[in-house]
Formats: structure tokens, C-alpha cells, sequence
């Protein structure tokens, strides 16, 4: 296993703490754009509430890469811990992106596809639980990771199903009735929404690659 600085785990759980609340955050107001009758002074509220957790993740993120610099892993560690933190804190971007987007278009989402873009949140954060776990695993459990990579395969197998949602969503939009600018502008919100999962599973192959570099 990595060998345990506290400082360093310290601040990579509280990065992924502050980047876990802004993917709360960001599905409450994917919630309430969904929501025909939220007004668009309550979706600015939601949509600060996303960049604030957005800022803390930055935030934590430069704190967690301090703590590496003064610290005494080789150097490739340090790179590949950097690099993991750095594509979570994409995470919490991409959240902050697609909230400023939909606030500053004034894009109202149809309530009917509500049920589909829940379904992506519930199995977005499954992955995300999975991949704090197998982050937290790295200092504590890297042997467990190292010999069984099925949590890693897990979220791969997660992301598929995202994927199939997301076809499924492509099709109803363009079987719509609604004018062509709509649909594409709907199509990429739908893009940027399932890229969270992407990022997630890129993360976790990062995580195979880190555990199989170590592997003695």
C-alpha cells in the first residue's frame, strides 16, 4: 500500500468531500430545472450554491497538491495522486459549467425527461461512491485493489448504463415536435450531464493503471 501521510490523505478526502457536495449540489438544481414550476431567481440561488462548492473544491484541490509538494512519495506517486485529484475537481467544473449554461440560456427543461436524468444522477453517484471508496483504498488497501479490480469494474459497468440512458434520451429529443435549435440545445446539456460518468470511469482507470504500476 502507499505509505499513509495524514496530511496528504487528509486533504484528498477533504477535495473529494468538497467535490461529492457540489455534485449534490448540482442535482438539486438539475432537480428544480426540471421542475416547470421553479422560477429562475430560485435556479440562480441553486446555481451559486454550485459554483460555491465548485470554488471549495478548487480550493481543497491546491491544498491537497501543497501537502504532496512538502511531502516525501516519489515523484511518479505524486503525479499520479495530482493527476487523480485534479480530474475529480473536473467533476465539480463540469457541474458548475452545465448550471451557468442553463441559467444564462434561460433553458427550460421538459419535465418529461425528468425521470431519465434522475436515473443518470442515481447511477452517476453510485460510481461516485465507489470511486471514494477505491480513492480512500490507495493509502489503506492497495493489495485488496491490486488483486481484485472488480469495485474499478463496477464503475465501467455503471457508465455503460449511463450510456444506454443517454441514447435513449438522444432518441425521444429528436422524435420530438420541439423546433431544431431546442433539441440541439437540450442534446448538449444531456452530453455535458453524462460526461460526469465519463469522468468518473477515465478516473478509475487511472486508479488501474496507478495499482498495476505498483504491482510487485
Amino acid at each position: 500500500m502507499l505509505r499513509k501521510h495524514s496530511d496528504v490523505h487528509a486533504t484528498i478526502v477533504e477535495q473529494i468531500k468538497d467535490v461529492e457536495k457540489c455534485l449534490i449540489n448540482f442535482e438539486n438544481f438539475m432537480r428544480a430545472a426540471t421542475t416547470p414550476e421553479t422560477v429562475p431567481e430560485t435556479l440562480r440561488a441553486l446555481c451559486e450554491g454550485v459554483m460555491d462548492a465548485e470554488n471549495a473544491a478548487d480550493v481543497s484541490l491546491r491544498a491537497m497538491i501543497d501537502s504532496l509538494s512538502a511531502g516525501s512519495y516519489l515523484p511518479s506517486t505524486r503525479e499520479d495522486l495530482i493527476s487523480i485529484a485534479a480530474s475529480c475537481d473536473k467533476i465539480a467544473n463540469k457541474c458548475e459549467t452545465v448550471a451557468k449554461i442553463i441559467v444564462q440560456q434561460r433553458l427550460v427543461c421538459p419535465a418529461e425527461y425528468a425521470e431519465s436524468l434522475n436515473e443518470i444522477f442515481n447511477i452517476t453517484k453510485q460510481q461516485f461512491e465507489i470511486l471514494e471508496e477505491c480513492i480512500s483504498m490507495l493509502f489503506s488497501k492497495l493489495n485488496v485493489l491490486q488483486q481484485d479490480p472488480a469495485k474499478l469494474d463496477s464503475i465501467r459497468a455503471l457508465e455503460s448504463q449511463v450510456d444506454r440512458i443517454e441514447d435513449g434520451l438522444y432518441e425521444t429529443i429528436y422524435a420530438s415536435n420541439i423546433e431544431l435549435a431546442a433539441k440541439m440545445q437540450f442534446s448538449h446539456v444531456i452530453e455535458m450531464l453524462c460526461d460526469l460518468s465519463d469522468i468518473i470511469e477515465d478516473i478509475a482507470d487511472k486508479i488501474q493503471i496507478m495499482v498495476i504500476a505498483r504491482k510487485a
